[in-house]
């Protein structure tokens, strides 16, 4: 061997989902090791939508100000007819969770980002170049093969290995999961361009079933096209300069822009049968496959690393027992697939078969427009599947379904501080676990002394209402952290958890709600929970 290395968690990729985690990691002081086979991160774009959740990891692991200087905030889509008139128009205005709907990036980019936080840590090591060959596990740990650039062999210890190796992932091939699902017919021809001219905010979907066409927005002059592959079509004919500019030619033609990357995809809708083997965990596209209609597959990729990461991170800090990691599979399967299904739905939409489906959705379209609370479901993109767990690390509150905060992702509200500073709440929570009481006298989220709040390091905050004097919300006092519901979130979201106390995961969902006396019992009841199926 030529040489062994110790470290927590070995992440094997560095695409978005790996470098996410690595960052995640790092700011939780955990030794972590990256290792990927190609020479750097991605030269040319690949995904290029990014949503609201996705920013809000970007704002956790303390970059999200990099990554907003580099993106199209809040694009929305519209929807042509085969004469190119718009029939129908999402653009979404709600930022629930501190952030746009969608926004429009490019993967480089965001991956230099990515790539530059991890040297804020010491304990992130990034090794491109390196190829993990293969790996055993035991009660204890992973130990990995890696094959360096000049072919010598690296042994790698580590207590997790985080597989982010994309979908042809030989991990998940390792470890016996299989994707199941579905594969669709249509070939897409993918194109990207530099330098165009043409400004539109939004994504245009061309329902035409002669031959459905789709463009995407980007920073910077940057846009994306993508048209379908018709039955008997050459996939080596489509990705020419000259069948490019045929494409183009009813669309106003090429220009001056530069054609960057150009491929012909197949899309996918999968989802792996296991996500984990043991210590070993798949991430990513790893673990799924998602049709781009709905801009998702990053997007899940990231709901996984934050997911997994604060777990793991939890684990090697000795806040929480191994078990934990068994809730990263049934908290985060159900979900990606729901947003799969979404996809394959909006692609229903965006790939009419014929001219009557064609002209079917328009007419539905219109009568959607006159109806202002369907009109408002389809314009604020309220058919996104909501995060929700109904299972795994969170102790149930007896509340609705549909009412219910605990299993979901907390809102994120502006808050007020003593001084007058405005912030996001998320800013205020820090990186770990968080104890929100929700307008209560403060001094009850301070008397909290069970053992297992202190183990989790959880911050404390005090959410007061709005227009508080700034005497009652002067900062820190007793430990405990006092802002005031700037927009009143109090006496419309939050109305019927006045006078609790949320416990708010370092990813932002909510595990428990209860009253200041149901602290102990709330406690106890997620200590076992966090044991899961693994006891040693």
């Amino acid at each position: 061997m030529a040489g062994d290395i110790e470290t927590d968690v070995l992440v094997v990729g560095a695409g978005p989902t790996g470098l996410t985690v690595a960052n995640y990691l790092g700011l939780n002081g955990v030794r972590t090791l990256v290792v990927e086979r190609n020479e750097s991160t991605v030269p040319e774009p690949r995904a290029v939508s990014i949503d609201d959740e996705s920013l809000r990891n970007m704002q956790a692991i303390g970059l999200i100000e990099e990554v907003k200087s580099k993106i199209v905030l809040g694009y929305g889509a519209r929807y042509y007819s085969p004469g190119k008139r718009e029939f129908a128009r999402i653009k979404p205005t709600a930022m629930d969770y501190g952030y746009p709907r969608r926004s429009a990036f490019r993967q480089p980019e965001l991956e230099a980002i990515l790539r530059e936080g991890l040297k804020r840590f010491p304990v992130v090591d990034i090794r491109f170049g390196h190829e993990c060959e293969g790996f055993t596990q035991d009660g204890g740990g992973v130990t990995g093969s890696v094959r360096g650039p000049a072919g010598e062999t690296i042994r790698v210890r580590a207590r997790f290995l985080a597989a982010c190796d994309g979908g042809r992932s030989s991990i998940r091939k390792a470890v016996g999961a299989e994707l199941k699902g579905s594969s669709f017919e249509e070939r897409w021809l993918v194109f990207d361009m530099v330098g165009d001219s043409d400004d539109t905010p939004d994504s245009i979907a061309y329902c035409d079933h002669r031959r459905p066409a789709i463009t995407l927005p980007g920073p910077d002059h940057t846009r994306r096209w993508e048209f379908l592959l018709l039955p008997g079509e050459s996939a080596e004919e489509f990705v020419t300069d000259e069948k490019i500019e045929d494409l183009l030619t009813p669309f106003g033609g090429h220009g001056p822009a530069e054609i960057v990357r150009r491929i012909v995809y197949t899309f996918h809708a999968r989802v792996a049968d296991k996500w984990s083997d043991g210590r070993v965990f798949l991430l990513g596209d790893a673990a799924h496959l998602t049709p781009p209609y709905a801009g998702q597959g990053m997007n899940s990729g990231q709901r996984d690393a934050a997911n997994f990461a604060w777990k793991a991170a939890a684990v090697v800090n000795g806040k929480l027992p191994l078990g934990v990691l068994d809730s990263y599979e049934s908290e985060r399967r159900d979900h990606a697939w729901s947003l799969i299904q979404m996809a394959i739905q909006i692609g229903w939409v965006m790939v009419p078969r014929n001219w009557f489906h064609t002209y079917g959705q328009i007419l539905f379209f219109r009568v959607v427009g006159v109806v202002p609370r369907l009109r408002n479901y389809f314009l604020q993109m309220k058919f996104k599947p909501e995060p929700r767990f109904r299972r795994g690390f969170q102790c149930p509150d007896g509340v609705s379904p549909r009412r219910t905060l605990v299993g979901r992702m907390l809102p994120q509200p502006v808050v007020v501080g003593g001084d007058g500073a405005e912030c996001k709440l998320d800013d205020v929570f820090g990186t770990g676990f968080a104890l929100l009481s929700l307008g209560l006298d403060p001094g009850e989220v301070a008397a909290l002394d069970q053992p297992f709040w202190q183990r989790l390091a959880a911050r404390r905050v005090a959410l007061i209402a709005a227009g508080a004097s700034s005497r009652e919300c002067d900062g820190a006092q007793d430990g405990i952290c006092i802002v005031a519901d700037r927009d009143g979130w109090l006496a419309t979201r939050f109305i019927h958890y006045r006078g609790k106390i949320l416990l708010v995961r370092p990813d932002r969902y909510v595990a428990a709600a209860f009253a200041p006396n149901q602290a102990a019992r709330i406690a106890e009841e997620l200590e076992r929970r966090a044991e899961g199926r693994n006891r040693h």
